[in-house]
């Protein structure tokens, strides 16, 4: 079934018009380009009008240059100073599988209120790109919580685990999925639990559930990462060490960052990674067959 895609892109960077062509070039999809004029100064109806049509070309050329002139896209320019709340409400309204933008990072390296309002809000997975380009054999990290039963959490593995699957298939992906099992901080800072011990008690088990998971969607060769610790240091760890091209991460309830993955520290998880992020909604996001 055809992929519907929303990029919102960005007046001065063609990125997000890049990535997005890279991940759906092998895949069955219409893309939906959208560029937003916000704090247009002008209540000249005509002027404000022409200075729509004068960007919407601009948006039409960059477009067919990176994905050519018979690509399955439309474009758009909208006009308003409420970008989070268009792009909510089109999500809503058209039921896009995902969406695309760039990642914007302030200088103190956390997400921009918008990103962070997008990550909370939307009903379908967001694909924030990084500057980074991807290389020619990509590396592609997927996180997973087999820490509890939870339904919510079962679910946003299963949806992270599909979407994994599905870019394996189509790419020429090398795959790899980390579970870290988690200590509190405390108990870190003050040294007060042996790492090690912990692992050697618990790995075992760790490594059958993940091993059980995976072989639901064919995932057999994709390398496991059993960690032990804090996820905001061992997911950015790990991609930093494969050179990850894009890691691949679930969000559960509808509470605000606090609910992200693996509960508070998420948002810390995110603020560290530089690579492309890929973060799925558990309770709602579904990936169309």
């Amino acid at each position: 079934m055809t992929k519907s895609i929303l990029v919102v892109t960005d007046e001065h960077d063609n990125l997000p018009i890049e990535k997005a062509h890279t991940v759906t070039s092998y895949l069955d999809a219409k893309l939906e380009f959208v560029r937003f004029l916000n704090k247009l100064d002008t209540e000249d109806e005509q002027q404000r009008q022409q200075i729509i049509d004068e960007n919407k070309q601009i948006l039409q050329h960059d477009i067919s240059k990176i994905c050519g002139e018979d690509a399955n896209v439309t474009c758009n320019v909208v006009a308003t100073d409420d970008i989070a709340g268009w792009i909510l409400s089109a999500c809503k309204e058209n039921k896009f599988d995902f969406v695309v933008k760039a990642s914007n990072q302030t200088d103190s390296l956390t997400h921009t209120p918008l990103d962070s309002l997008l990550m909370q809000k939307l009903p379908c997975p967001i694909f924030l790109a990084s500057n980074r380009k991807w290389k020619s054999k990509k590396v592609i990290l997927a996180a997973v919580d087999l820490s509890t039963n939870d339904k919510l959490k079962k679910d946003y593995n299963n949806i992270v685990l599909k979407w994994i699957a599905l870019l394996s298939s189509v790419f020429d992906y090398e795959a790899h999925i980390i579970y870290s099992i988690p200590i509190s901080r405390p108990l870190l800072e003050f040294d007060v639990i042996d790492k090690l011990e912990v692992q050697k008690s618990k790995q075992p088990e760790a490594e059958k559930k993940l091993s059980s998971l995976t072989s639901n969607f064919n995932l057999g060769d994709a390398h496991t990462h059993i960690t032990v610790g804090t996820v905001e240091k061992n997911i950015p760890s790990l991609a930093n060490k494969l050179k990850a091209d894009l890691v691949i991460m679930g969000c559960v309830g509808q509470k605000g960052l606090k609910d992200f993955l693996f509960g508070k520290t998420a948002e810390n998880t995110l603020d560290k990674l530089r690579t492309d992020l890929l973060i799925c909604r558990g309770q709602r996001s579904k990936i169309r067959k």
